[in-house]
């Protein structure tokens, strides 16, 4: 019963949000190109948008992967965040995926967004995007989707055990928003959800132990990192766990936690006060 609470709460949340999102920073000079299916199946999931701006140049890639408890939210809450991140010369992918619970897992959705970065690949040069030049970012749990793609490039066995075909790229650099990096906690909250969003016997599964980044080796050669977190955002302290297991293991990165924007400021308004979190990124990146 609590399982399908949360999965109610989640769904009235996100319509709540798409109502608070400052669409006031959207930019008329950058095209949206919605609703395209990076799977031919017809699953409305299996569905990215396209950010970019028109001006024969080639530009970087992002991937966006939306967050939401692994279980609810969707592409459209994060149209502003691609749209500035666009407007700082990206050509941004957001991405849809199967939502976990009660039939798909998190399992499910690291190979979706693998089939979704595979179409991104082959089609990114089309709207002006350079695929030797891609980055991956990802709010809340999505940034353990992100952080889950950016590991697959650097071990084939990893891939192997999903089932994915061994990259030949790696991304250039990972975007951690208010990221959910500890959800691998033993608490009974985290526990539950854990049950919520994974198979029976997951802590047995190969594919979830590469998960548990403190144990995860390959983090070491884990792409240049921004990480963002607030004194408001309520998993703050998984953002500073995550940055001890970058410092270990001797990760570039660097952590942007100023401000009071709370969980989901950098969706609902990336631009505040003037203060740009997202250019601040792009120039570290350089």
């Amino acid at each position: 019963m609590i399982n399908k609470i949360m999965k109610i709460s989640g769904q009235k949340a996100y319509a709540a949000d798409l109502e608070r999102i400052d669409l006031s920073q959207l930019s008329d000079k950058i095209l949206q190109v919605p609703d395209v299916h990076y799977i031919d199946d017809n699953v409305p999931e299996h569905t990215l948008d396209i950010c970019y701006s028109d001006d024969g140049i080639s530009k970087p890639v992002l991937i966006d992967i939306h967050g939401g408890g692994f279980i609810s939210y969707g592409k459209a809450f994060d149209q502003v965040f691609a749209n500035v991140f666009a407007q700082h010369g990206f050509v941004v992918f957001e991405v849809d995926f199967r939502l976990a619970y009660p039939e798909y897992t998190v399992f499910d959705q690291i190979e979706d967004i693998d089939k979704a970065v595979s179409w991104v690949r082959e089609n990114a040069e089309a709207y002006g995007g350079d695929v030797n030049r891609m980055y991956i970012a990802g709010h809340s749990s999505g940034g353990v989707l992100a952080a889950a793609e950016a590991l697959l490039c650097l071990n084939p066995g990893m891939a192997e055990d999903y089932g994915i075909t061994p990259r030949d790229f790696e991304f250039s650099g990972v975007f951690l928003d208010c990221g959910l990096m500890h959800f691998y906690k033993n608490s009974i909250a985290y526990n539950g959800m854990r049950r919520m969003v994974f198979p029976k016997g997951y802590k047995e599964d190969k594919r979830y132990k590469y998960l548990v980044f403190d144990e995860n080796e390959d983090i070491a050669r884990f792409p240049k990192t921004v990480l963002i977190t607030n004194r408001k955002d309520v998993l703050h302290k998984m953002t500073y766990h995550f940055e001890e297991i970058l410092k270990r293991n001797k990760v570039q990165y660097k952590l942007f936690g100023e401000g009071s924007k709370g969980h989901t400021g950098m969706v609902f308004k990336p631009v505040l006060d003037g203060y740009d979190l997202i250019g601040d990124a792009v120039r570290y990146w350089g």
